[in-house]
C-alpha cells in the first residue's frame, strides 16, 4: 500500500471521529440516552427454599476412644506336674462350672503310695489309742506315749501330703466358663507350662481404653458409655465405667479406664476391637441446627437465614456437631429460620418462598 493510501485512510478515521464527536448527541448509541426510551429492570423472582428453626435442646457431651474387649477371666489351662494324660473329660468349645474335671492324669503309683500311708496311718492311731490306756494304768511311759503320738501326726502328715499329690493329678475348672481348642490328647505326657487348653468367663466382658489425661476429671466408676463392634454394626453395646488406672502414662499422657459391658448374647469376644463413646455431661441450653443449613467457606462457616422472605448470609460460630446437628455458639438466635434445601440457588439477597418448614428432629 502507497503513502497515498495511507494518508487518505488517516484522513477518513479522522473525519469519522470528529463527525461522532461533533453530532454525538443525535446519536442513540453515543447519546447520553435522553431520547432512547429507559431500559425496565425485571424483577426477581422468589426461589422456592425448605427452612427449619434454631432451637434449644440439650446437648450431651461425648468422649470417644478405641478399646479393647477382655475376658472377665481368662486362664490358660496347664499342668502343675509331669504324668501322662489318662481322660479328657471335655469338649473344645464346652461351657463348664467352676471345679469341674478337665484332664485325668496317670496317678496309679501315688494311689498306691497313698494305700501305704492310709495304712501306717491307721497302724498309728492303733498303737497310740492301746498306749493311751496303758499309761491311765501306769503300765507305760509318757515318754513313750509322746512317741506314739508323733509317729501318729507323722503318719497323718504323709497321707495329707499323698492326698495333695493326687489332687494335683486332677485338672480342673478354676472356675465357669467357656473352653478353647484343645491341644493335646489322650496319651499325651504333659510338663508343667504346657498348654492344654483355654477357659474364658465371657458373660461379663472388661473393656479397656485410653483417654487424654485432660478428661481425668471428667470420667468416674459407674459413667455409662456405649461400645460399637465392626462385626455389628447395627448393634450398640452398653456398659459401665468400673475403674480408672491410678497412674497416667508418662510418655503418651493418657489414663487407662475398664469397663464392663454384659454379654449374655456371647457377642462379644475377647481381643476384639470396640469404638467407645462415653458421656461426661449434657449441656441443658444448646442453640442446634442441622448440618445442611451449614455451609463451609474459606472466610468461615455461614448459613442462609431467612429475613423479610430474603435469603440473608450469616455468619456463625459452630460448636460440636452430633447426630446430623451442629451446635451454634454465635450467630443464631432460638426461633431464626435457617434454609436447609434450595441452598445451590440462592445468594445474600436473593427474594425467597419457604415452601415448607421442617422440624429440627426432622431435618437430621
Amino acid at each position: 500500500m502507497g503513502k497515498t493510501a495511507q494518508i487518505i485512510i488517516i484522513l477518513v478515521i479522522a473525519a469519522l471521529g470528529y463527525g461522532a464527536w461533533q453530532y454525538q448527541d443525535r446519536l442513540p448509541f453515543l447519546g447520553n440516552g435522553t431520547d432512547a426510551p429507559a431500559a425496565k429492570t425485571r424483577p426477581q423472582r422468589p426461589q422456592s427454599v425448605i427452612v427449619s428453626a434454631v432451637v434449644n435442646r440439650p446437648l450431651p457431651r461425648n468422649i470417644t476412644a478405641v478399646g479393647t474387649a477382655r475376658a472377665n477371666e481368662s486362664v490358660v489351662i496347664t499342668s502343675k506336674v509331669t504324668g501322662k494324660i489318662n481322660k479328657l473329660n471335655f469338649s473344645e468349645g464346652q461351657k463348664v462350672d467352676v471345679n469341674a474335671l478337665l484332664v485325668q492324669l496317670d496317678d496309679t503309683e501315688l494311689r498306691a503310695n497313698f494305700t501305704e500311708s492310709q495304712a501306717w496311718l491307721d497302724n498309728s492311731k492303733k498303737l497310740y489309742d492301746r498306749a493311751i490306756k496303758l499309761y491311765e494304768t501306769r503300765n507305760v511311759a509318757k515318754a513313750q506315749v509322746d512317741l506314739l503320738y508323733s509317729e501318729f501326726q507323722a503318719a497323718e502328715a504323709a497321707v495329707d501330703a499323698q492326698k495333695a499329690r493326687i489332687s494335683d493329678y486332677r485338672i480342673v475348672a478354676p472356675f465357669s466358663g467357656i473352653l478353647g481348642f484343645r491341644e493335646v490328647s489322650v496319651g499325651s505326657l504333659v510338663q508343667p507350662g504346657v498348654a492344654i487348653t483355654t477357659l474364658d468367663d465371657t458373660d461379663t466382658i472388661k473393656v479397656d481404653f485410653d483417654l487424654p489425661e485432660n478428661y481425668i476429671a471428667d470420667v468416674l466408676p459407674g459413667q455409662k458409655f456405649k461400645a460399637r463392634s465392626v462385626a455389628y454394626p447395627d448393634k450398640v453395646f452398653d456398659g459401665a465405667v468400673q475403674t480408672i488406672s491410678t497412674r497416667v502414662n508418662d510418655v503418651t499422657r493418657s489414663i487407662r479406664v475398664r469397663g464392663t459391658v454384659p454379654n449374655d448374647d456371647a457377642l462379644l469376644k475377647p481381643g476384639m476391637f470396640l469404638s467407645v463413646e462415653l458421656q461426661v455431661s449434657i449441656d441443658e441450653n444448646a442453640l442446634m441446627v442441622p448440618e445442611e443449613a451449614v455451609v463451609l467457606t474459606i472466610s468461615g462457616p455461614l448459613v442462609y437465614a431467612v429475613r423479610d422472605d430474603s435469603a440473608v448470609r450469616t455468619p456463625i460460630k459452630l460448636g460440636r456437631r452430633i447426630n446430623g446437628f451442629a451446635e451454634i455458639i454465635d450467630g443464631l438466635d432460638e426461633g431464626d429460620q435457617v434454609i436447609v434445601e434450595g441452598l445451590q440457588k440462592v445468594k445474600d439477597g436473593t427474594p425467597v418462598d419457604v415452601t415448607q418448614a421442617v422440624q429440627t428432629s426432622e431435618a437430621s
